[in-house]
C-alpha cells in the first residue's frame, strides 16, 4: 500500500489542457507510485534471490563457535535477504524522484494499471492475515470479531473524513491541552498496571525468567560495573545509568526495578502522543488515534507474557530511546527553526544504548529532515552531515564523561554491538522465518506506504513538512528495527513490530482522513481505506482491557500473600535470606585448604541475576555480563581473566547450564566442590555429577555449583 495515499489513480490534480488530457502528468504523483511499485517489488524479489546467498558469504564470512548445549540456529541467508528487502522501497523512491517526471504514459492505461496495483497490494494484505492464523504461526493475533469490528470502524471513520467531522478548526485552549495530556497519561498507566510487580508476583503474573537478566544489569551497575567500559548490556547500555541512582534512591527491590520500567512506558508512550498532537494539530484528535496506539503497544508488550521478547526488553528498554527522538524530531519540524545537531546528540544516546534499535532511529532522524526540506542543495546537505557528525561526537563526549568520572576509562563502542553480533553471526536466539507470509509481510507493506507518501509529499512540495518527515521517520525506523524481528523471527517475536508499526499506522491514517476531507475523489481509494481499517484494527483492542485492569486489583495483586512459583531455569530476583545458601555463596577459598566468608570478596556468577544476588550480600560479581549470557568461550575466558585479576578465585555455575562449561572450566585450572573436597575433572565423566555440592535458594530448584581456581595456588593438606 504505496503512496497512493497521497494521490490515487482517481486523483486529478489541475485541470489539464485537452490535447494533454490523455497523458499522464508529472505532478499526478499518487498514480505513479503504484506505476514504479510494481517493477520496484519485482526487481527486489529477483535481488533477494539472486544476490542473497553469495552476499551472505560475504556479509558472514565466518561463524563465531559457541560452547557447547548453547542453543544457536546460524540464518545469515535469511538476514542478508531481508536487508537486501529494503531495496525495493528505496528503488520505488529513486523512481518517483528521477523517472516518474520524465516518463508519459497514457492516463487510461496509468490508471488500469495503477488500480491493478492496489488490488494485487490489498490481495497479499488478505492472504498474509489469513496466513498467520495457520497452524504454522501459531498465533493469529486478531480474531474474526476483531475483523468485523475493524470493517464497520473503517465505514465510520470513512463517513466522518468525508464529511469533515476529523478535520476542521484547530483552535484549543491551554486548559484542554493539558487536560487531554492528563487522561493520555493516565490511561496508559492504569492499563500498563501490569509492569509492576514483585519479586514473589511475578512468578505468577510475569515472565521471571527474562526479567532475571534485564533487571541483573542495572543491578551490575550498583555492584560497581560501568557500562561500555567493563560491562556488556545485552538490552540498552545506558538505561543502567539512570536506572540505578533512581533504584539505590527507591530500594533495591524488583517492585522498585519494575516501578521504573513502568514509569518509562509511560514517558515513552507520552512521547509517542507528543508526536500524534504535534502531526494532527488536535489534541482531541491526537487522543484518537494514540488510545489504539497505546493498548497495541501493551498487546505486543503483555499478552504473550511467559515469552522471552514479551516484556520490558522491548518496551521500553529497546522502543524508549527512539520514540523520545521522534518527538524531538517533530518538535523540531513543527517549530520549523532551530539546529538540529541536537537531534542527532539524541540519536547517538539511542544508538549507544541499543544498537538494534539505535541505529535504526539515528537513519530515521536523517531521513525526516531529508524528506521534510526536499530538495537540499549542496550546501544544506553539507549541514545537515555536519549536524550528524556534531551530534555523534556530542553523544560520545556525553557518555564519556560519565564514564571517566565513573571508572576512569573512555567508552567502548563495540561493546554496544557485542551481542547483536554474537546472535547475528553465531546465531545464539536465532530463528528461521516461519512463512514469508503472514503479518510481518504486512507490516513491510506498511513501511513501503508511509515511505511512499513521504515521497509523493516530498516531491509535489506539500506544505506541511511535519507530517511528510514524520512519515518517513516512521518507516526507516520500522525497517530497521525490523531488522531484530527477522533475527528472533519466532511467531511470538511478532509484537516486537508493534510499536513502531502503530506509529506508522496512525499516521498513514492521518493522511487518508486529510485526503477524504479534501473530497479529491468521488469514492475512497483502495489505499485510503487500508489505512483507515488499520487503525480501526488496533482500536478493536480497547475493548479487549488487560485482566486487573482497575488499579484496585493491581494493588491487591501486589500485596497477596502468593508463594514464589519455581520454573526450573528461575533464579531469585532479590537476595536469599537462607544463612546456608549465602555462606555457600559468600565462602571462598582461605589459603589452607578451606573456605572463609570475606566482605567483597570478587566472585564470578554465572547465572542470571549474579549482579543482584551479589550486590545484596556485599560481593563484587566480576562477570562483564549477565552471567547466564555465557556463550563462547571467548566470554567465558573474559569472565575468568577479570576473576583472577580482582583476586578472586570462585565461580559459581548453576547446574542449569553447567554441560556448556564442565569441560572448560578444568582446562582453565578450576575444581568442583564435591563432597570429598575439591576435585579435578569434567563431572559425569571423571567422576559422578552426584557429588558436586549444590545450593539452591528454597523452592527455587536452578541449584548452583562451586569452582575454584586452583592454578598457582595449590591446595595444602
Amino acid at each position: 500500500m504505496s503512496a497512493g495515499l497521497e494521490g490515487e489513480a482517481a486523483a486529478v490534480a489541475a485541470p489539464r489542457s485537452r490535447s494533454r488530457a490523455d497523458e499522464l502528468e508529472p505532478s499526478d504523483l499518487g498514480t505513479a507510485a503504484w506505476l514504479w511499485a510494481l517493477p520496484s517489488a519485482a526487481l527486489g524479489i529477483a535481488l533477494v534471490v539472486l544476490l542473497g546467498p553469495p552476499l551472505s558469504s560475504a556479509l558472514y564470512p565466518a561463524r563465531i563457535p559457541v560452547l557447547p548445549t548453547v542453543e544457536h540456529h546460524p540464518e545469515a541467508l535469511e538476514d542478508t535477504r531481508y536487508l537486501i528487502s529494503l531495496l525495493a522501497p528505496l528503488l520505488l523512491v529513486a523512481s518517483l524522484a528521477l523517472l516518474a517526471p520524465r516518463v508519459r504514459i497514457a492516463r487510461r492505461a496509468a490508471i488500469g494499471i495503477a488500480s491493478a496495483a492496489q488490488l494485487a497490494a490489498l490481495g497479499v494484505v488478505v492472504a498474509a492475515l489469513v496466513k498467520q492464523r495457520e497452524p504454522g504461526w501459531q498465533v493469529g493475533f486478531f480474531t474474526p470479531a476483531q475483523f468485523a469490528g475493524a470493517a464497520a470502524g473503517m465505514v465510520a471513520l470513512a463517513l466522518a473524513a468525508r464529511r469533515g467531522w476529523l478535520t476542521g478548526a484547530r483552535g484549543e485552549s491551554r486548559a484542554l491541552r493539558a487536560a487531554l495530556l492528563a487522561v493520555a497519561l493516565a490511561l496508559t498507566g492504569i492499563w500498563f498496571l501490569s509492569f509492576l510487580n514483585t519479586a514473589e508476583s511475578i512468578t505468577h503474573y510475569g515472565d521471571s525468567y527474562n526479567t532475571a537478566f534485564m533487571a541483573d544489569e542495572t543491578f551490575a551497575v550498583l555492584n560497581g560495573h560501568t557500562p561500555l567500559v567493563d560491562h556488556t548490556m545485552a538490552y540498552g547500555s545506558l538505561w543502567p545509568l539512570l536506572l540505578a541512582p533512581a533504584l539505590a534512591l527507591l530500594g533495591k527491590t524488583l517492585l522498585a526495578w519494575t516501578f521504573l520500567m513502568w514509569g518509562l512506558v509511560v514517558a515513552m508512550l507520552a512521547a509517542l502522543y507528543g508526536v500524534l498532537r504535534r502531526v494532527t494539530r488536535s489534541s482531541l484528535a491526537a487522543l484518537g488515534l494514540y488510545v489504539p496506539a497505546m493498548v497495541f503497544t501493551f498487546f505486543g508488550a503483555c499478552r504473550f507474557i511467559h515469552h522471552p521478547i514479551a516484556i520490558y526488553q522491548q518496551v521500553p528498554l529497546r522502543n524508549a530511546a527512539p520514540f523520545f527522538v521522534a518527538w524531538l524530531v517533530a518538535r523540531r519540524l513543527d517549530r520549523g527553526r532551530g539546529a538540529t545537531w541536537p537531534l542527532f546528540v539524541a540519536a547517538g544516546l539511542a544508538a549507544l544504548n541499543n544498537v538494534d534499535f539505535g541505529v535504526a532511529a539515528l537513519g530515521a532522524t536523517a531521513a525526516a529532515l531529508l524528506w521534510a526540506r526536499f530538495p537540499l542543495d549542496r550546501r544544506e546537505l553539507a549541514r545537515l552531515a555536519g549536524s550528524v557528525a556534531l551530534g555523534l561526537a556530542g553523544a560520545y563526549v556525553l557518555v564519556a564523561l560519565v564514564t571517566l568520572i565513573r571508572a576512569g576509562a573512555l567508552p567502548d563502542p563495540a561493546r554496544t554491538y557485542g551481542f547483536a553480533r554474537l546472535y547475528a553471526a553465531g546465531g545464539v536466539g536465532i530463528w528461521k522465518l516461519p512463512h514469508v507470509i503472514g503479518l510481518p509481510l504486512v507490516v513491510y507493506l506498511t513501511y513501503a506506504a508511509a515511505l511512499g507518501a513521504a515521497t509523493v509529499r516530498a516531491l509535489r512540495r506539500d506544505p506541511d513538512g511535519l507530517l511528510t518527515g514524520m512519515l518517513a521517520w516512521s518507516a526507516i525506523f520500522g525497517f530497521g528495527s525490523a531488522a531484530y524481528y527477522m533475527g528472533a523471527s519466532v511467531p511470538f517475536g511478532v509484537p516486537t513490530l508493534f510499536p513502531a508499526w502503530a506509529l506508522s499506522l496512525a499516521l498513514l491514517a492521518v493522511v487518508a482522513v486529510r485526503r477524504l476531507a479534501a473530497r479529491r475523489e468521488r469514492l475512497p481509494s483502495v489505499p485510503a481505506l487500508a489505512a483507515l481499517f488499520g487503525i480501526a484494527l488496533l482500536a478493536t483492542f480497547v475493548v479487549i482491557p488487560p485482566p486487573r485492569l482497575m488499579p484496585w486489583s493491581q494493588v491487591q495483586r501486589l500485596t497477596a500473600h502468593l508463594r514464589p512459583l519455581a520454573p526450573p531455569d528461575a533464579e531469585p530476583m532479590v537476595a536469599p535470606g537462607d544463612p546456608a545458601f549465602r555462606r555457600f555463596v559468600s565462602s571462598v577459598p582461605d589459603g589452607h585448604g578451606g573456605f572463609v566468608v570475606r566482605p567483597g570478596a570478587a566472585v564470578a556468577f554465572f547465572t542470571a541475576t549474579g549482579h543482584l544476588v551479589a550486590d545484596g550480600y556485599g560481593l563484587r560479581d566480576v562477570v562483564p555480563y549477565t552471567g547466564r549470557s555465557v556463550f563462547t568461550t571467548g566470554l567465558l575466558d573474559d569472565a575468568l581473566a577479570r576473576l583472577r585479576a580482582a583476586g578472586g578465585r570462585t565461580a559459581l555455575v548453576p547446574l542449569l547450564i553447567l554441560p556448556r562449561v564442565a569441560a572448560a572450566l578444568p582446562a582453565r585450572g578450576f575444581e568442583a566442590l564435591t563432597r570429598t573436597g575439591l576435585r579435578a575433572g569434567v563431572p559425569g565423566r571423571d567422576y559422578p555429577a552426584e557429588e558436586l555440592v549444590t545450593r539452591s535458594t528454597g523452592p527455587i530448584r536452578d541449584q548452583l555449583t562451586k569452582w575454584v581456581d586452583v592454578r598457582g595456588a595449590p591446595r595444602r593438606p
